[in-house]
């Protein structure tokens, strides 16, 4: 999910430009948070006896991947039950809707048992969330810090935005991480975020995703980088900018009816024991120690917070998630997977390439065709590069909005929905694997702040190869140029059947005219 999103928002920012114009725009004061540090992972807690594995060196890291959304859901909520004395969680998107009210739910019941309870969240789409979260914070032990907030107007996006028009190159700049962390042990990382579309319980659209869930030596890197974040200056506590003069027993009680018909919604887990790639829910898994997980080398790549002060904007900071990753992708000898929802290389992407293909690596790009996208403008975007690519022979796929029909109809009662991939990362000679909430586009690179996981595992790489041919078998397109080499064709195959598309498949005239126009207007710096 980007900022722009079909550059929603534009025209309620012109219908409050006259009121910013004679109420002036307001700044945001400074941050005044004391500093609190993570706590260590200690022996006697049951997530560290449950997520033990006999042998793993001090260097390494264990991890379990959660490929099936309830599965993914599931280890979420299964952390938080058995955690004893710190959760620690930060997201881009926590959505006011059945998993982001149950997910709270969750927080609050640990909290009353004495956890305690930090939650980091980027204020882009707090507007219609912000209410919950105060009155969640009600509860002892727990505290709520937004990243980089909107300092006025904050109950409506347009008075938001109207109010902060001086400041619009700040509030471009977001926490797009993901992470949470139970009792120092353990820690989910990567592309989902905490809204029923990551979890197959949206109505009209759903996510196709990847997460690890991870025990060692890369954990309290995870603990570090989020202290890093929860002490910044771009951090700004709630109670701060929401200030409440209600008991808090009044707004405990208010969050408790809003959150009490929150399980009604969650899915149920699967009647299957396992996921595609072998593995059952973390719940179970628990309960009987050690648990299933692969091993090996971890390096923790998170984007210091001050990206979001304009630092990494020319795109030559070395130390971006966006440069370490590159530096990796270079060092690629064989094969190279690449997978993103929104793929935007700009020169530098396209001259790591031109380098790869120069040395005969065997390329392969998966990433969402424009009637799968959510971001239909980051589509068009990605459009001029697919010429390009494919002549420097690259293999493109796109995935069609089938992908997730199976899975949408076994876990939502009354059958599928759209099916977009948000999975994020990338895979080195089957045995370098990234995994992370970067993007690969310009918001990634120079103005979001992301957090991801470069790890050494074949047997970690062979998994993600296999989950994206699993998505691509369930529905996807093949791109060539046409035989005059003048333009792109797209082919889906059913049953050894070939079918050719000259034309952006499943979209009508009316969407691919809008799109033709809108991006000549739009820089991919916005996307």
């Amino acid at each position: 999910m980007n900022m722009f999103a079909g550059v929603r928002g534009w025209s309620a920012l012109a219908s409050v430009a006259l009121l910013a114009f004679l109420q002036g725009c307001v700044a945001l004061a400074p941050s005044h948070n004391p500093p609190v540090a993570a706590m260590p992972a200690s022996p006697e807690d049951f997530l560290s006896r449950a997520a033990a594995q006999p042998g793993l060196g001090p260097q390494e890291s264990a991890f379990r991947p959660l490929a099936l959304s309830t599965y993914a859901l599931d280890a979420r909520l299964a952390l938080i039950a058995r955690a004893q004395r710190s959760i620690d969680v930060q997201y881009y998107l926590l959505q006011s809707d059945g998993v982001g009210r149950h997910f709270l739910r969750a927080l609050r019941k640990a909290a009353l048992r004495g956890v305690r309870v930090r939650v980091l969240v980027d204020d882009l789409y707090t507007a219609d969330t912000q209410e919950l979260l105060a009155d969640f914070e009600a509860t002892p032990n727990v505290e709520v810090r937004l990243f980089n907030p909107f300092p006025a107007g904050r109950r409506l996006d347009a008075t938001r935005w109207g109010l902060s028009l001086l400041d619009i190159s700040r509030l471009n700049r977001r926490m797009h991480n993901k992470l949470l962390v139970a009792d120092g042990v353990l820690a989910v990382v990567g592309g989902r975020n905490m809204a029923d579309e990551y979890f197959l319980q949206h109505a009209s659209g759903n996510f196709a995703d990847f997460d690890l869930l991870l025990t060692g030596a890369a954990v309290p890197e995870l603990a570090a980088g989020f202290d890093a974040y929860w002490n910044s200056p771009r951090v700004h506590a709630l109670a701060r900018l929401l200030p409440s003069d209600e008991p808090p027993a009044v707004r405990q009680a208010r969050f408790d009816a809003a959150t009490a018909r929150s399980h009604d919604t969650l899915p149920p887990l699967p009647a299957t024991a396992q996921d595609l790639l072998g593995y059952g829910p973390v719940s179970a898994a628990l309960m009987h120690p050690p648990m299933k997980m692969l091993r090996g080398t971890v390096q923790v790549l998170v984007d210091d917070p001050e990206k979001a002060a304009g630092r990494a904007e020319d795109g030559d900071d070395p130390h971006t998630v966006t440069q370490q990753t590159l530096t990796a992708i270079l060092r690629t000898q064989r094969e190279l997977l690449l997978v993103s929802p929104y793929f935007v290389p700009g020169e530098r992407g396209m001259a790591a390439i031109r380098e790869g293909r120069r040395k005969s690596v065997a390329i392969t790009l998966v990433t969402n065709s424009l009637a799968a996208t959510d971001e239909s403008f980051v589509s068009a975007a990605f459009a001029r590069y697919r010429p390009m690519l494919l002549r420097e022979g690259v293999q493109v796929v796109e995935i069609s909005p089938k992908v997730l029909d199976r899975e949408a109809a076994a876990h939502r009662p009354g059958g599928s929905s759209a099916g977009r991939m948000h999975v994020k990362g990338f895979v080195i000679d089957r045995r370098i694997t990234f995994v992370g909430s970067m993007n690969m586009d310009f918001r990634s690179s120079r103005l979001n702040t992301e957090v991801g996981l470069l790890v050494d595992s074949p047997a970690l790489a062979e998994d993600v190869i296999r989950l994206i041919d699993t998505l691509r078998r369930l529905g996807s397109y093949q791109l060539r140029l046409s035989t005059d080499d003048q333009h792109v064709q797209w082919v889906e195959t059913h049953d050894g059947q070939a079918q050719v598309y000259d034309d952006e498949p499943g979209v009508d005239l009316a969407t691919r005219l809008k799109i033709f126009f809108f991006s000549r207007l739009i820089s991919e710096k916005l996307l």
